[in-house]
């Protein structure tokens, strides 16, 4: 990753699930009942939780390519019945999010979850309005650890790789951010935070407002 020549930031990218939202119990709570329902064994939550960041057809199908439509299924009827009782916006988020907009960065967000989840989540906590784009499971072929879905974000934000930079908490968003060659922002707050202290990062942050001390005072939109 080509860092030490890199140009003004000119647009911020976020990874959702551990990063902007607080999925952490939905997901384990998805994961013990599809695993439950439809093999009849746990999940550990370690397991589980170094899935973040990766399709779950991926992550079914290595579980179990012939029961992997009915673990997903299982899966998402408990995450589609919880999703606004478990899930929270992380402290700092909306500071963030609102105060990057306002100094004018144009924001996308870059996930293996759907598009419409994606939507809804933003929405529930009065976040949509922030984000100019948004790249889900539908937009691309290939997800994440692939480089593909945050160069669709690039080409969306019709940006340059080393003009943008990538917020997320998890190893398919490092090992994403290389391959694409976009600067690498660690959340620390997320849900691995001793392997977000080990990995290859362009900036590690505790707190989602440190960015205002990363980015310039303004931003290329004009903000009216």
């Amino acid at each position: 990753m080509k860092l030490q020549n890199k140009k003004t930031i000119k647009a911020v990218i976020w990874d959702l699930d551990g990063t902007i939202l607080d999925t952490t119990e939905l997901i384990l709570g998805s994961y013990r009942y599809s695993f439950r329902k439809v093999l009849d064994r746990d999940i550990a939550d370690e397991e589980a939780l170094g899935n973040f960041g990766i399709t779950l057809k991926d992550i079914m199908t290595g579980y179990s390519p012939e029961k992997a439509g009915e673990l997903i299924e299982a899966y998402r009827e408990y995450n589609h019945a919880h999703h606004d009782e478990l899930v929270s916006v992380f402290p700092g988020i909306l500071d963030a999010l609102a105060n990057i907009h306002r100094r004018g960065f144009p924001q996308a967000v870059v996930t293996s979850k759907t598009e419409w989840l994606t939507c809804h989540g933003l929405e529930l906590f009065g976040l949509d309005g922030f984000i100019d784009t948004i790249v889900g499971f539908e937009s691309t072929e290939i997800h994440k650890p692939n480089p593909e879905p945050l160069l669709e974000a690039l080409k969306k934000l019709e940006i340059e790789a080393d003009e943008a930079i990538f917020i997320g908490d998890s190893r398919a968003d490092v090992e994403c951010a290389i391959s694409a060659e976009v600067a690498f922002v660690a959340a620390m707050w997320g849900p691995n935070p001793v392997f977000m202290a080990e990995c290859h990062a362009w900036r590690r942050i505790e707190d989602p407002r440190d960015l205002l001390l990363i980015l310039p005072r303004k931003g290329p939109k004009k903000i009216i």
